[in-house]
């Protein structure tokens, strides 16, 4: 088949969403199919002023020549080489390959191929912006809700993206889980190694991802602990309010991430919505245990006293307490992680692709 992913912005930075895209691209160019990633040149999606489409002409002229190739993701994650990545400066009949496939990536996209004929091929609207629509405001809302009941085929990756979808009005047609590389992401390091000896989290700039949670929580541990506590984050960039006992990486790739969850006793994820939560997920399946907030989408493989420890969101002081229980009771913490360990085995990117290609012959 020729199957058209639209990611409605570049690749270069680190994202969930954009990350999913991207494995189910390559693991589909890998079966024989001719997959193209087309990605659209800007972030924001308010603004039409002249300056505004200046910049982003400006941009796609530097990305597009060659110059620059930033719009790709190959410096955080490998792509198949057979994946064409392709950088348009807006979406057009022109500037969009004819495909079997078309599949909106984003409530943003979806208002965009909507309105393509049938010979750019069978819609497919790939759900997972749970996050962005408990976040947005009652107009955004409103817009996104909208996308769910243009009449695509609607692919949701969690329970929480399930529930948004019906709620909007909106009909969920398919639902596939999300899968992890575990030859990347596997356990190198045993759940009772002495080298797990810290506490992960993810730092992003959005206020929902409750990054500010996490360092609250994490102080009161580091002063309840007298300051023994190794800790360490990722991100685009570190919080300008994170303390210089947290060591940051940025933007480090799939493989030296795993190595940080091989080092870790403990992962955190302080958001409070997401739509499914790749770096818990990934942390499990490196044998770190998992303390988060009860976000939605980490109901998919995350059960509060089975596999992981839950707390509402917005809670620092739960997921402190959370934390120090697990270091204080070292059976608890082992016995959790192996239970994600096991539990998160199940989430394969062949079971995935399965389940994509069959519903491309029939969506």
């Amino acid at each position: 088949m020729r199957i058209t992913f639209v990611l409605p912005s570049t690749g270069e930075y680190p994202s969930g969403g954009a990350k999913v895209v991207y494995e189910y691209a390559s693991g589909l160019a890998q079966r024989g199919h001719k997959v193209i990633v087309v990605h659209l040149p800007y972030h924001s999606w308010s603004g039409n002023s002249l300056s505004w489409h200046a910049r982003r002409l400006i941009s796609y002229a530097g990305r597009a020549s060659g110059l620059t190739g930033t719009y790709t993701p190959r410096s955080w994650l490998s792509v198949d080489p057979k994946v064409e990545l392709r950088f348009v400066p807006y979406l057009s009949r022109l500037l969009l390959p004819h495909a079997d496939l078309l599949i909106a990536t984003a409530w943003q996209t979806a208002e965009l191929i909507c309105r393509f004929p049938l010979s750019y091929g069978r819609k497919i609207y790939f759900i997972h912006d749970y996050e962005h629509y408990m976040a947005a405001d009652r107009q955004v809302r409103e817009r996104i809700g909208a996308t769910f009941r243009v009449g695509m085929h609607n692919l949701v990756t969690s329970p929480a993206g399930a529930q948004m979808v019906t709620e909007c009005g909106g009909e969920v047609n398919s639902s596939i889980p999300n899968g992890l590389d575990f030859r990347i992401f596997a356990l190198h390091e045993a759940v009772v190694s002495p080298k797990r000896n810290s506490i992960g989290f993810p730092t992003r700039p959005e206020s929902f991802k409750g990054t500010a949670d996490a360092l609250a929580a994490l102080r009161h541990v580091y002063a309840t602990l007298g300051g023994i506590v190794n800790v360490w984050s990722f991100g685009l960039a570190p919080s300008s309010e994170m303390p210089g006992w947290i060591t940051f990486y940025p933007r480090p790739s799939s493989e030296e991430l795993a190595g940080l969850y091989n080092r870790s006793k403990i992962f955190l994820v302080p958001s409070h919505y997401e739509g499914w939560g790749l770096p818990g997920a990934e942390a499990m399946a490196c044998g770190a245990a998992l303390v988060s907030t009860d976000n939605g989408g980490v109901r998919a493989y995350a059960h509060h006293e089975v596999n992981a420890l839950l707390v509402p969101p917005q809670q620092p002081a739960a997921l402190a307490a959370e934390i120090l229980r697990l270091v204080r009771h070292p059976e608890l913490r082992v016995r959790l992680a192996e239970a994600g360990y096991q539990s998160i085995q199940r989430f394969t990117w062949t079971q995935a692709l399965d389940a994509f290609e069959k519903i491309a012959t029939t969506a």
